[in-house]
């Protein structure tokens, strides 16, 4: 291309390519996966592509942890990012259509192994198929950099819970509330915010089946190292097996128990002066109060030397002896442990904290990402649909403790939108250089600071 000349006193020539974005600040959650490894652990664990055509499978995984991070909820909305033009120069490729997104999500599903899980002791639970185990690894090389990065204490508290979520998928199945569900399961890593585990589950399944197997599978994401376990769980895990294999591993645990007939009666037998006051609701009108109880139930296989498990009562009565709704003058709980170190109200609390974890790490993911709706009538595209939502959560918790200012430790992803990805920049191409502009306020305040600590990441 030749230039011309004249008298202004430059060159004049072609060859500049201009684009806008509104997305100009997503260029740091993309600079982290890059930086962080993810890309790589991708490109080494799923299969490779037959055809060089395309976008690569570590450009995939990110348009969709993208998609995800930037509102995105559908496969549908695939199609706002490809025709952003700013955000392709940006990220050096063009995202995918959406029904190129569809196919390469059923491909994570296996018919097979669907028809095994069936017959298989964890009824509908299949095996997870080989890019679907795959796509674990990006999630292990998140936790290994926010380990690395992030020096936690070592203490790992592990809360699991599996969460509903309604569907009009034919295929779903019935859950126990008498309506068509998904059913998955995470374990969080309180201390940190981070999902260690997922498994996307039918509606029908039972919570306790593979309780051992998906709280083993979150420790394993960890660094060796010499980890101090804890596992808060609600009752589907009140299960002889599970907590006799915590116990045996050494981790102390907090379970909510079943209201047996024989635990029930201890409980209705303890004298008045055993309820200490716990709290008292005065909007609700309750008092709630805990007691010990010296409830040893039968434990098949028991070592005469084994230690019984703890059990805490709590009881829930209103404060001017009324009837519940239900007719009933007052109720019993009760949490099983093998924690002795704390008061019965100090465990209790404990506990209970695992509301403020997992529950808020179900909304977010059900919520303000994409796991409120889940794209396919197949299982192994629902299971990796729901992994890609855990890793951009998982992302999002490592570019809030590495890149961001603090006042953005505690912000969800809607608030990241807002303040940190939604900005407009101007992406100039020429000359086999890309340059992105953007505000010079957003620069300064939190774009630089951001990209430059990504930069100095030394990935686990």
């Amino acid at each position: 291309m030749r230039a011309y000349k004249g008298s202004l006193g430059a060159a004049i020539t072609g060859g500049l390519r201009e684009e806008v974005t509104a997305w100009a600040g997503a260029a740091v959650l993309a600079e982290l996966y890059r930086k962080a490894g993810v890309e790589a652990a991708v490109e080494r664990s799923l299969p490779k592509k037959k055809s060089p055509k395309g976008v690569r499978q570590g450009q995939m995984v990110e348009v969709f942890v993208l998609l995800s991070a930037l509102g995105g909820e559908c496969l549908e909305d695939m199609e706002r990012l490809r025709t952003d033009g700013g955000l392709a120069a940006l990220l050096g490729y063009r995202p995918p259509a959406a029904e190129t997104a569809r196919q390469w999500l059923d491909r994570f599903h296996d018919d097979d192994l669907m028809a095994q899980g069936v017959q298989s002791r964890f009824n509908g639970i299949p095996a997870e198929s080989g890019p679907l185990a795959g796509l674990r690894e990006a999630n292990r090389r998140v936790v290994r950099t926010y380990v690395g990065s992030v020096p936690p204490t070592w203490e790992v508290t592990l809360d699991v819970d599996a969460e509903l979520v309604e569907t009009s998928k034919a295929n779903a199945q019935y859950c126990y509330e008498g309506y068509r569900a998904f059913q998955p399961i995470e374990v969080v890593w309180a201390e940190t915010g981070l999902v260690l585990a997922d498994e996307f589950r039918a509606g029908n399944v039972l919570a306790g089946q593979g309780m051992k197997e998906i709280v083993d599978a979150a420790y394993e994401m960890l660094p060796p190292g010499p980890w101090r376990v804890r596992v808060r769980s609600d009752s589907a895990a009140y299960q002889q097996e599970v907590l006799d294999h915590w116990q045996k591993r050494g981790w102390e645990f907090a379970v909510s128990a079943d209201m047996s007939r024989q635990l029930r009666k201890e409980i209705e037998a303890l004298p008045s002066e055993a309820w200490k006051v716990w709290k008292i609701d005065e909007e609700e009108d309750v008092v709630r109060e805990w007691a010990e109880v010296p409830f040893v139930p039968t434990r098949k296989r028991e070592k005469r030397d084994a230690k019984p498990y703890r059990y805490v009562a709590i009881r829930v009565r209103r404060q001017q002896g009324d009837l519940f709704a239900d007719g009933v003058g007052v109720r019993h709980f009760a949490v099983v442990t093998n924690r002795w170190d704390l008061d019965g109200q100090a465990l209790l609390e404990w506990q209970r904290g695992k509301a403020g974890t997992i529950e808020h790490v179900h909304h977010i993911l059900k919520s303000e990402l994409a796991g409120g709706v889940y794209p396919s009538a197949k299982h192994g595209a629902n299971a990796a649909w729901l992994r890609l939502q855990v890793l951009t959560h998982n992302l999002l918790q490592l570019l809030k403790a590495v890149a961001l200012p603090p006042e953005y430790s505690n912000a969800r992803p809607k608030r990241l939108r807002f303040a940190v990805f939604t900005q407009f920049g101007r992406v100039v191409s020429h000359a086999g250089q890309v340059l992105v502009r953007i505000a010079t306020a957003a620069w300064e305040a939190l774009t630089a600071h951001a990209l430059r600590r990504i930069e100095a990441l030394s990935p686990g």
